[in-house]
């Protein structure tokens, strides 16, 4: 008796549900990814390689991990971040080398920047501790000198800042430990609303006229388990409007069409970190990944898709369409080891990364060829007996030069079943290659794919496999 397994759509799959508590997964639709590195799905008809990372131009002038970065530009082509003692200028493709920028702050830990009527505000903790004003010229130490109100700021927490109103006049908010401060362009704050003691903020947002505020109750850090609170303010009143309790730590916030998305971490679990968003007062999960637990700075939107760093790797979550289903996948690398801020001002997505020795600030470019992709592990017994696979067939866009994919047919035992190569090299311009294998009695089997031998300036873009077997 013959059986078939189609794979069909796989960039519709993402991962499976828990995908990361087994080696083997096997729950999930046919199209599910058991585990994958560094795979695009943002396509509506196939999977490919993931983009690679090119320096911007100039990258030797970054010797800081940048955080914030603007994401909408301030003037055409133009765009800051900041990062350690600098802040930094640049263009969709090239850092700023001037008299003027880079910039550097002395004994700063820089944070945020932000454009508020017209100027440039930068946020930074450190041996000093504040927020800086460039206007054509620098001020530090603007908040401690010149507007209304002036002071010093809290040190050692984060202080991103957002544009926002209330009651009709432009304000700029923002973090400061267990307070949210504001400017109204005369008038600075730093001590606005205040939270209760032992908050710190850990991110911002503005929606629906509201601040949204995202703050853990305690600063342990590692293997201890917090609470959280989400605070809805008017930014006027003495005090906030609701509080959102969360069992776990938070992250950053996001905006995306009307709906906040938040970060959050359930130590208890191993795919413990958390993509949520609010529904009236409840905390609804979409998505559980591994690695870590992205910053205010650290998640960005591309392709209609929200993506964030984890642990070095970008993932993605959303459909591309507003027809298709969401998903989630593991998207990218971000570059060195340690990942800073992620922000897409001029529709290519930019990543700051580090070492701890070299800085970089980079864009998606090309492709990049340390990518794998796992299928779910396929029970291919019938009635207790074993099967042979008799056969694999790989649908995929025409190939061009340069093209390559290496696949494994593997068993449950880690052994290899049956292995070969997709390549323009092997096929030609062909859009589909066919295999006949060894016919050996298997219980089950998953396909591994391999992009590392393949170019970073073509891919396969694989469109479905189709398995045909024997239960014998």
């Amino acid at each position: 008796m013959k059986y078939y397994l189609n794979l069909e759509n796989l960039s519709q799959g993402g991962f499976a549900p828990a995908w990361y508590k087994e080696n083997f997964p096997s729950f999930g639709n046919k199209n599910q990814a058991g585990d994958m590195t560094n795979i695009d799905c943002t396509n509506v008809t196939y999977i490919q390689q993931a983009p690679g990372l090119a320096n911007l131009t100039n990258n030797g002038l970054v010797t800081t991990l940048i955080k914030g970065i603007l994401g909408a530009p301030s003037t055409t082509d133009t765009t800051y971040g900041i990062g350690g003692t600098k802040l930094y200028q640049f263009s969709s493709t090239g850092i700023t080398n001037s008299a003027v920028f880079p910039h550097t702050i002395a004994g700063a830990t820089g944070e945020d920047v932000c454009w508020f009527q017209e100027k440039l505000y930068y946020s930074y903790n450190g041996t000093t501790c504040g927020i800086g004003l460039y206007n054509g010229s620098f001020d530090d130490d603007w908040n401690s000198t010149v507007p209304s109100g002036f002071g010093a700021i809290e040190n050692n927490v984060p202080h991103q800042m957002i544009g926002g109103s209330s009651v009709g006049v432009d304000i700029m908010y923002f973090a400061n430990g267990r307070y949210v401060g504001n400017y109204d362009g005369t008038t600075f704050v730093r001590q606005d609303l205040d939270l209760p003691t032992g908050s710190e903020i850990q991110s911002i947002a503005w929606m629906s006229d509201r601040i949204w505020i995202a703050a853990n109750k305690t600063t342990l850090t590692g293997q201890n388990k917090i609470s959280a609170s989400i605070y809805t303010w008017d930014g006027n009143d003495t005090t906030w409007e609701s509080e959102i309790p969360l069992m776990g730590k938070v992250g950053g916030l996001h905006v995306k069409n009307g709906i906040l998305y938040l970060f959050y971490q359930d130590i208890t679990n191993t795919g413990g970190y958390k993509l949520a968003y609010l529904n009236g007062n409840s905390v609804v999960d979409v998505a559980n990944f591994t690695g870590s637990l992205p910053a205010y700075y650290q998640i960005t939107d591309y392709k209609d898709f929200i993506i964030w760093n984890s642990d070095g790797k970008i993932f993605a979550f959303g459909s591309g369409d507003k027809d298709l289903p969401p998903r989630l996948f593991q998207f990218a690398d971000g570059g060195y080891s340690t990942v800073g801020g992620i922000a897409a001002p001029f529709g290519e997505v930019v990543i700051a990364s580090t070492d701890n020795t070299n800085y970089r600030l980079a864009k998606f470019s090309g492709y990049d060829t340390n990518c794998t992709w796992k299928s779910l592990l396929f029970d291919i017994t019938g009635n207790g007996t074993q099967s042979t696979i008799d056969s694999v067939r790989f649908n995929f866009e025409k190939l061009e030069s340069g093209a390559r994919l290496d696949f494994t047919i593997k068993n449950n035992r880690n052994e290899t079943i049956y292995s070969d190569t997709i390549s323009y090299e092997k096929l030609g311009a062909v859009s589909t290659a066919y295999y006949l294998l060894n016919g050996k009695k298997q219980e089950n089997c998953r396909i591994e794919l391999d992009y590392s031998n393949s170019s970073t300036s073509a891919t396969v873009k694989l469109k479905n496999i189709k398995i045909n077997g024997t239960i014998n």
